[in-house]
């Protein structure tokens, strides 16, 4: 079996007597893969003890992280694993993760979530693409041998070998291995073409972006670490706007985490013209409270000028001081903000 420092040397000669002058360049394109998959290991009650596994990170929130990966290797027969910790490339320490309950055996997908204090700074963003016959892919994963291990093949199929439409085919060279599951597929520019999932004598599977980042969008995984137009693309204007979305993201971000840290103060700051009653009301919540998780997923903006509406599903965990946690089940939440000079601020929940 190759090490990563092997496939690297291979694929670099390779470049350079058919694509002149891009040495360095999938060099990069190799460190950022690296950057956003993680090594993890599941701990299960029956042997095989330990499982390990690939992970890919796909985005976040205020409070989690959250990556992506082969659900086979965290749930056994219905059984999730007692434990999973992620280690990222450029750090040794370990992080214990939370297996979400959303897992799809079709896709051979499961989601796995950290604090997000535990994910390095900088992250870079990838940008998805599907797969199309007879591109080169490369797989990054975590076989016996060797972590960050890069295995090289190609599409040869845009459906499984027995015809699945929702995975594509590709063909592999001896490196691809147990271990290599949830590794990201990418190809030569970096971009996100699948998840591998299985590995056969002469060929892998994987479970196609579209079809990730679909079921994702179904549980209401963030997947904001993941975009369809790379950042060297995007004209000012577009930036612009991107930049707008981002203090709004922001704005609510800040939202929910007043919410979570019991701080009225915070959350007047961000609503400062929110009804009396209103005020009375969830001040005397957090005075009630002895926790309190509050989650906005499945986010949409819509911005114009100086207002924007962001939609989302709400949820709430109440902890009362004399009792119990109480769940409320997800319902629509629709926040408008609007813009006073250079910052935004809300204007109405409802």
């Amino acid at each position: 079996m190759k090490t990563h420092g092997k496939h690297l040397l291979v694929k670099s000669i390779a470049l350079v007597f058919l694509v002149p002058g891009t040495l360095f360049a999938q060099d990069d394109v190799d460190k950022k893969a690296m950057s956003v998959v993680v090594k993890l290991r599941a701990h299960h009650a029956k042997e095989p003890l330990e499982e390990t596994a690939a992970g890919i990170f796909v985005g976040k929130d205020r409070q989690y992280g959250y990556f992506i990966t082969a659900s086979h290797a965290v749930i056994r027969e219905g059984v999730v694993a007692k434990s999973v910790d992620l280690q990222f490339h450029d750090g040794p320490q370990n992080f214990n993760a939370i297996i979400s309950n959303s897992y799809d055996s079709i896709l051979d997908l499961a989601v796995v979530e950290v604090p997000v204090a535990s994910l390095p700074p900088g992250l870079p963003e990838i940008v998805k693409k599907d797969a199309t016959l007879k591109t080169q892919v490369y797989v990054m994963g975590h076989p016996a041998s060797g972590a960050w291990t890069i295995s090289a093949g190609a599409v040869i199929k845009t459906t499984s070998p027995n015809e699945k439409i929702n995975k594509f085919t590709i063909s592999r060279d001896s490196s691809l291995a147990e271990g290599d599951s949830g590794g990201l597929v990418y190809d030569s520019a970096g971009a996100f073409l699948g998840m591998h999932i299985e590995s056969g004598a002469t060929y892998g599977v994987e479970t196609k972006s579209d079809e990730i980042l679909g079921q994702l969008a179904a549980w209401h995984v963030p997947t904001n670490n993941i975009t369809t137009v790379p950042a060297a693309q995007l004209d000012v204007g577009t930036a612009a706007m991107q930049a707008e979305r981002d203090a709004i993201a922001g704005v609510i971000d800040a939202y929910v985490d007043s919410y979570n840290r019991k701080d009225a103060q915070s959350l007047w700051k961000l609503w400062p013209n929110s009804p009396d009653k209103t005020k009375r009301t969830i001040e005397e919540s957090f005075q009630n409270a002895r926790a309190i998780k509050v989650r906005l997923t499945d986010r949409r903006i819509q911005s114009s000028g100086t207002s924007a509406t962001v939609t989302a599903q709400y949820s709430q965990e109440y902890t009362p001081r004399n009792g119990s946690v109480q769940k409320s089940p997800e319902s629509p939440i629709t926040i408008d903000l609007t813009k006073q000079g250079s910052s935004w601020i809300i204007s109405i929940v409802r």
